[in-house]
């Protein structure tokens, strides 16, 4: 196990390689978690809202997160937030949830309605000037994305449509066209959540109320089912000196006091050896001239 504590709904770690450090969320609190891997607690940053995810940035000091105030730029040394713009503002039942920065540095963030219930989750791109693009729409619960080593394909998750997505990628424009089903989990224990793309190009879900991380082939095939001591993990990042270490975010929210004495670890960030590594984290690369 890395932290012992009960996030009531942890989610979006992120390893960085330049520091050694792990950051994650505790969407509910409106809290940014940092530990270093030889820390024993971590440090906690108070952001005033419900944050969905966050990214690097080419500043070690400085994240990009998305929050249900839109984007903004953290400097995790002070808290100081630096607004960048907020697409979901005339829809306020909607807020950010998870995110990830693509190979060429933009950060993607996915959106969804409090009640799940509706399609009205959007998927966003934001680019190094601040401006942002609707890429696709019509989700219940936007949810993990990451892409192939060779940036040729994308993956994102709708939770509740229990389905693992694929787009064709163009890292240079930044596209993201052609949509189909990479894993329909319907059939599977839990529910998709967050995912991450191991060097081998294997894709990493962890499934809520599953209990279980799932590594599929490149071609949407299940090839591994890892158990977990906690019945709602999140999310996943690869991190450590050698990318080797599995960090697997997790959520205590609603479990019955049977639940969590059964699941005495919901809301911990465990931790486990990976045979094949990840990949470095890219940070988002936001160019403040051009945002003028």
């Amino acid at each position: 196990m890395f932290w012992g504590g009960r996030a009531t709904l942890g989610e979006g770690p992120v390893w960085d390689q330049r520091t050694g450090t792990l950051y994650w969320v505790d969407i509910v609190s409106g809290s940014v978690m940092a530990q270093a891997a030889e820390a024993e607690e971590p440090a906690k940053i108070d952001v005033e809202a419900q944050v969905g995810c966050l990214g690097l940035t080419d500043d070690p000091h400085v994240l990009v997160v998305g929050m249900r105030t839109g984007w903004h730029l953290l400097d995790v040394r002070n808290g100081r937030r630096t607004f960048l713009a907020d697409p979901e503002v005339d829809r306020p039942a909607c807020r950010f949830n998870d995110g990830s920065v693509d190979p060429a540095g933009r950060f993607w963030t996915g959106s969804l309605e409090d009640s799940e219930t509706g399609p009205d989750g959007r998927l966003y791109r934001l680019d190094h000037d601040g401006t942002y693009t609707v890429v696709d729409e019509g989700f219940y619960c936007s949810n993990g994305m990451d892409w192939s080593p060779d940036g040729r394909w994308m993956y994102f998750v709708d939770s509740r449509a229990d389905v693992i997505y694929r787009y064709a990628f163009d890292v240079e424009s930044g596209a993201a066209v052609d949509r189909r089903v990479f894993a329909d989990t319907s059939s599977l224990s839990g529910i998709p959540d967050g995912l991450r793309v191991d060097s081998a190009g294997d894709v990493w879900c962890a499934f809520w109320d599953g209990a279980q991380l799932i590594r599929f082939t490149p071609d949407g095939a299940v090839a591994e089912v890892v158990p977990v001591p906690v019945l709602r993990p999140t999310s996943i990042a690869f991190g450590g000196d050698d990318l080797r270490t599995m960090y697997v975010t997790s959520a205590s929210i609603d479990l019955t006091g049977e639940q969590l004495a059964e699941w005495p670890l919901s809301g911990a960030v465990l931790q486990r050896s990976a045979d094949t590594p990840g990949r470095p984290s890219t940070p988002f690369r936001f160019v403040r001239e051009a945002a003028q």
